[in-house]
């Protein structure tokens, strides 16, 4: 029976990889943004700039979750590198990121 269970984690395993990079090979072709993006781009306000952690704590999100979902919208040209400036939270210098 261990057999048919290894079995089963195996194919799931397999079919999910290929299904996830199916999928993200269709959201880099046609731009969708995921609900992670679309959550830091409907919370931020245009015109000025936000930390990680400010986006992190906006949003509620986890900051690495927020780090690499800003790294793919500057990607896609849907946030800017902005000049240096001092973190609210951490009080560290930072780029701070704005949505264009």
């Amino acid at each position: 029976m261990n057999n048919d269970l290894g079995d089963l984690f195996q194919w799931v395993a397999k079919n999910v990889r290929a299904t996830s990079k199916e999928a993200f090979k269709e959201i880099k072709e046609d731009g969708t943004l995921s609900n992670q993006e679309q959550l830091i781009i409907s919370t931020l306000k245009q015109g000025r700039d936000y930390s990680l952690q400010e986006i992190s704590r906006l949003t509620g999100m986890a900051i690495n979750a927020v780090s690499g979902r800003c790294n793919g919208l500057k990607k896609k040209s849907w946030m800017v590198e902005c000049e240096k400036r001092k973190c609210t939270i951490t009080g560290k210098t930072i780029k701070p990121l704005a949505i264009v």
